[in-house]
Formats: C-alpha cells, sequence, structure tokens
C-alpha cells in the first residue's frame, strides 16, 4: 500500500533549524523531510518553538524505516526555554513532519517505510 505524499526538503543547519516555523498551515498529505548526512541519537529530537501548527513527525533510519512517531503541539512562544522537545527515543537518520494526525489517518505506523523519488523533492523555504 502506498501513501502519495509531496515534501520539501530540509538538507542544510539553515533548512533544518527554519524547519516549518512560522507557517500557519500546510497542505494535506503534504510535509518536510530533515536530511541528516550521520545518524541522530535517540535522545535528539525536534522543538516546536515559533511553530503555529500541531505536527506528527516520524523519526527514521537510513533506509526510511519509521522508529518512532510523536505528536507535537505549536509552541507560539517568544521563549525557546517556555517549548518542550520532542526526542525521538530512536537513532535516526530522518525525520519526516506532517500534519497531525497523517500517519495515524493513513494507517502508517512504525515499521512502515519512506520511499521517495529524490528528483522530484524541491528544497524547503
Amino acid at each position: 500500500r502506498e501513501v502519495p505524499i509531496t515534501v520539501e526538503l530540509a538538507r542544510t543547519p539553515e533548512q533544518r533549524g527554519k524547519g516549518l516555523m512560522g507557517r500557519t498551515e500546510l497542505a494535506e498529505n503534504a510535509g518536510m523531510l530533515f536530511i541528516y548526512a550521520s545518524p541522530r541519537r535517540p535522545d535528539e529530537g525536534f522543538w516546536m518553538y515559533r511553530t503555529l501548527i500541531p505536527l506528527d513527525i516520524a523519526y527514521l533510519d537510513e533506509n526510511g524505516v519509521i522508529g518512532a512517531i510523536v505528536a507535537m503541539a505549536p509552541c507560539p512562544s517568544e521563549r525557546g526555554s517556555e517549548c518542550p522537545s520532542y526526542p525521538a527515543g530512536v537513532p535516526y537518520s530522518l525525520a519526516l513532519e506532517m500534519n497531525q494526525g497523517f500517519f495515524e489517518a493513513h494507517d502508517i505506523s512504525v515499521g512502515d517505510r519512506l520511499e521517495w523519488a529524490p528528483d522530484a523533492c524541491t528544497g524547503a523555504r
């Protein structure tokens, strides 16, 4: 079973740092794929500083296999210290942010695999 999505790529530290900050909406079946050159530790993860929309994040290994899915709440605070972090709990090389509820709505869970065509992806804004 395939679930087609459209993703923006966040490859550079600047793109990954900005992520989806400040956006007020994310198209249905659209998201942002964060790509890391080397695996990240299980205690590393994401936060929602200045992120205005509820998101789900899937932490994936280098083969695109989902190791964890975490729901993340918006944190519009101007103080990053007031925003919780969402550690992966598993090592990861990729992270996919989608609208909250996307993975559950499409019956996507831990162990499922993301496949993509790099030529069809665009860079993050």
